[in-house]
């Protein structure tokens, strides 16, 4: 269970919070590319606490600004973008894509003071479809991630996001917790199952099916960009059936892949939008194929990770990627399909999830009990601590922020008992899209 201390370290992330300035030393994800059109409007984002509003000017560059105009607050989001800049509806002060102040055209030439106003304002880039931001110190400003998805074609990766009610750490802890799979996705069968009982007879005989042992060994190794999570299970003969996923510093969790050899990966960012809301994003991808029909339409469909029902767009900050399934109608929640064919009736994995982390309390939970199956959870905690501290106290860099840390892969595989897992699994974990790839 956390102190009241370290569940303070670990649930602010607004500006000047110790964990915020951790945040910050990291490219992190604003909006897709495809959602800026060049010169066009502006769109409402909150991120790490911050109200902001993304634009692409009419030359094509990606801007990002403080929402509220320093002259007299008048909101940024009807701002008229043009070639250089945005500028705003009420007075016509304009912004470059640095915050400078350009002009002050309600101000007389001998009382023009525009050198003296530079609003809050981030550096951007684009890669992968995704436009990236940088929130720290210039001067510590790290090379773009080599994230194997955002290197690939366009047409080998699926990318969604969607809104999620909670803090960022209860959601992730929930990609960093391998026992839950079995239970709160899991398939009842044909029967009528009503207990645990039914539940594991309705498993058997589905081979290495996730199903057949719903309590994995798990195992773990740091590393220097964070930690792998192995989940062993049983495999015919004399070997281990092992899922590892992969935690890289400070938001991004990549689950295990299937079984075989024409693999899909997957991955999240769980980005804080603020310390009680986050933007999920999920990204699946192939490394060497474009991902086929089938495939986009099963990610489409809203029964996996991916989400893409969403309520009624607002004009609000991420009110275009709202989930219809929500804590007021709960989460579409079918009871006769979780009394017989399900072991929660929430429709699709990436909903399932919402309506458990969305329904928690906050961190600091009075009484919170963590076993051996919550080792990924306890060391998310401790990495997250870790780093925060280091950089608070003694200015210590955070870990992997250099890009190549970035150039790693989850796994699925068959190993020897006698094999030690990591050896094991080691090329399986990297990345082979990066070293030699230009972004695309």
């Amino acid at each position: 269970m956390l102190s009241l201390d370290e569940h303070n370290l670990l649930y602010h992330v607004g500006p000047e919070t110790p964990l915020g300035n951790l945040m910050r030393r990291y490219w992190v994800p604003v909006l897709e590319s495809s959602e800026l059109v060049a010169g066009y409007r502006a769109k409402r984002v909150r991120i790490l606490g911050e109200d902001l509003v993304a634009y692409r000017t009419q030359t094509g560059d990606v801007g990002l600004i403080g929402e509220f105009c320093p002259h007299r607050w008048a909101s940024l989001y009807y701002g008229r973008i043009e070639e250089t800049g945005i500028r705003c509806v009420y007075h016509a002060w304009k912004f470059g894509l640095d915050g400078q102040c350009m002009e002050m055209p309600n101000e007389p030439p001998e009382t023009d003071f525009s050198d003296k106003v530079c609003h809050a304002a981030y550096p951007c880039a684009e890669r992968g479809g995704v436009i990236w931001a940088y929130m720290g110190p210039l001067d510590t400003q790290p090379g773009l991630p080599d994230l194997e998805w955002a290197l690939v074609p366009e047409t080998h990766r699926f990318v969604s996001k969607f809104y999620q009610k909670c803090n960022f750490l209860t959601a992730l802890e929930g990609g960093l917790d391998p026992a839950h799979i079995s239970f709160l996705h899991g398939v009842l069968g044909d029967g009528d199952a009503k207990s645990m009982e039914d539940f594991d007879r309705a498993a058997a005989g589905f081979g290495q099916s996730l199903r057949m042992q719903r309590t994995p060994h798990l195992a773990l190794k740091t590393t220097d960009y964070g930690f792998i999570l192995g989940a062993r299970r049983e495999a015919e003969g004399d070997a281990y059936y092992w899922r590892i996923t992969q935690y890289h510093i400070p938001f991004h969790s990549m689950p295990p892949v299937d079984l075989g050899q024409d693999k899909l990966y997957h991955t999240h960012m769980w980005f804080p939008a603020d310390d009680d809301h986050l933007v999920n994003w999920c990204v699946s991808w192939h490394p060497s194929r474009p991902l086929t029909e089938s495939e986009r339409e099963a990610m489409g469909s809203g029964l996996s990770i991916h989400i893409t029902d969403f309520a009624p767009p607002t004009n609000e900050a991420y009110g275009d990627i709202r989930p219809r399934g929500n804590r007021h109608n709960d989460y579409l929640l079918d009871w006769e399909v979780q009394h017989t064919r399900r072991f929660f009736g929430v429709p699709g994995v990436g909903l399932q999830d919402i309506a458990v982390t969305e329904t928690q309390p906050p961190l600091f939970r009075t009484g919170e009990r963590l076993g051996h199956s919550d080792i990924g959870v306890i060391q998310v905690r401790k990495s997250l601590l870790a780093a925060t501290i280091a950089l608070r106290d003694h200015g210590t860099p955070p870990p992997g922020t250099e890009p190549e840390s970035f150039r790693i892969r989850p796994a699925s595989l068959i190993l020897p008992r006698d094999q030690e897992w990591t050896s094991g699994a080691q090329s399986d974990l990297v990345s082979v899209v990066g070293n030699d790839s230009e972004p695309r």
